[in-house]
């Protein structure tokens, strides 16, 4: 019988002594030890690596494939089973290489896509890291805010109707008539403040945010400087990011309109407004949710912000309106609890016909300021949030920003 020969293995090729690596023998300790060749380790960037938050020139390379997570070593990317194993069935534990690699937090949040609870962990994380910055602003913002609705309320003789109240009476049609008007008037001065305000905040917000994902030093001068000079157009981008989810509104108060001319019109006037106000109101509520932190992070013009961020929610458009939606939820709600108090004292005066004192306005005036500033951080950073754990989810920016913190630490002063 013939015997089939071994076959012959291919000769190793000789590695110069330069670059081996050896094995050692600890003197006291047994065991063995790897040492590595003299160098910078090949996973480490150099020093001076920026982050990038404009969208990459090419489309990345897919963080998760059908077999298990993508990891990304010296090599480039390489594709790692389901059980951790490397491509040939063996354990790899190499820094960057291995599957199960402790993951990376120089900042409020892991580099990586984030859950719905580290999303709102980080929101408040940033609030605790940052309270000079955060609160100081929207301490400032919330004043002055107040303080307009107020010189408002007074010129038009309806604070009340300023702070969301009304001293409309029954018994005099004229004066009902020009309270209802200085109520309107109140109402428009008070969308407009809010809204400044909130554009501004969400601007200063967001630039802290992107600064302590990475774990750097928030500079509040820094930041307001920033804003400052594109507040213009972050104003726009918020006011339409703001208004334009509620615009189908006006469909349905047009065919309410309607109705004054003929019954028919105004039904299916009414009937189509209100089915155009259930569908698209959601949808660009949904879909212009990151408007800010595009403009803010990527420099972009209100136009291209919106824009952006409509392709940016498109394929994961349910997880964007849900956490936004959650993040409102829980903000609201800790609205109504800190203002019931307020809100039942002026209630009660109004019901009786009578005018809310003045102790009352002043201190409505001073709980609208401080739920103001306690919540409205709270929406920006998540919102900033959202907006990077779907780049880090469609974009790979995990992986910029990775780099670029670990550049951080590498480099002398420890900072970028």
């Amino acid at each position: 019988m013939d015997e089939t020969p071994d076959p012959v293995e291919p000769p190793v090729p000789a590695v110069p002594p330069a670059e081996r690596a050896s094995w050692t023998q600890p003197g006291s300790q047994p065991g063995w030890q790897w040492q590595q060749p003299p160098g910078p380790a090949p996973w480490q960037q150099p020093p001076g690596v920026q982050p990038s938050w404009g969208p990459p020139a090419v489309d990345p390379p897919p963080q998760y494939g059908p077999g298990g997570p993508v990891q990304y070593g010296p090599g480039g990317p390489v594709q790692y089973g389901p059980n951790g194993y490397g491509p040939y069935g063996q354990p790899n534990y190499g820094p960057g290489w291995g599957s199960y690699q402790q993951e990376y937090k120089p900042g409020i949040v892991p580099l990586r896509p984030l859950s719905v609870g580290e999303v709102l962990d980080g929101s408040f994380a940033t609030i605790r890291r940052h309270p000079r910055v955060v609160f100081g602003v929207a301490a400032v913002l919330a004043i002055v805010a107040e303080l307009i609705r107020l010189a408002v309320g007074w010129s038009l003789n309806n604070v009340p109707g300023t702070l969301g109240a009304s001293t409309i009476s029954t018994q005099n049609t004229t004066e009902s008539a020009g309270a209802v008007g200085g109520s309107i008037v109140a109402s428009v001065v008070n969308l407009i403040v809010t809204a400044l305000c909130g554009a501004l905040l969400a601007g200063v917000v967001t630039g802290v945010v992107s600064k302590a994902i990475l774990g750097q030093r928030v500079d509040g001068a820094q930041v307001l400087g920033a804003v400052r000079k594109r507040w213009l157009g972050l104003v726009a981008v918020s006011v339409l990011a703001e208004l334009l989810p509620w615009s189908p509104v006006l469909l349905l108060i047009g065919g309410i309109l309607l109705g004054q001319i003929a019954l028919g019109l105004g039904i299916a006037g009414g009937i189509l407004g209100g089915a155009a106000m259930v569908v698209l109101c959601p949808l660009l509520w949904g879909r212009l949710a990151l408007a800010v932190p595009v403009f803010v992070l990527e420099r972009r013009g209100p136009g291209r912000a919106i824009a952006r961020s409509w392709r940016l929610v498109r394929g994961a458009f349910w997880r964007v309106w849900g956490l936004r939606a959650l993040v409102s939820l829980i903000v609201g709600a800790a609205s109504a609890a800190l203002s019931a108090p307020i809100i039942v004292l002026l209630f009660g005066s109004i019901s009786k016909g009578e005018n809310a004192s003045t102790t009352a306005l002043v201190l409505a005036a001073i709980t609208g300021a401080v739920v103001w500033m306690l919540t409205q951080p709270v929406v920006a950073s998540a919102l900033t949030l959202i907006y990077v754990d779907r780049r880090m989810r469609a974009e790979g920016l995990d992986i910029q920003l990775t780099q670029a913190a670990r550049a951080a630490d590498a480099s002398p002063a420890g900072q970028l």
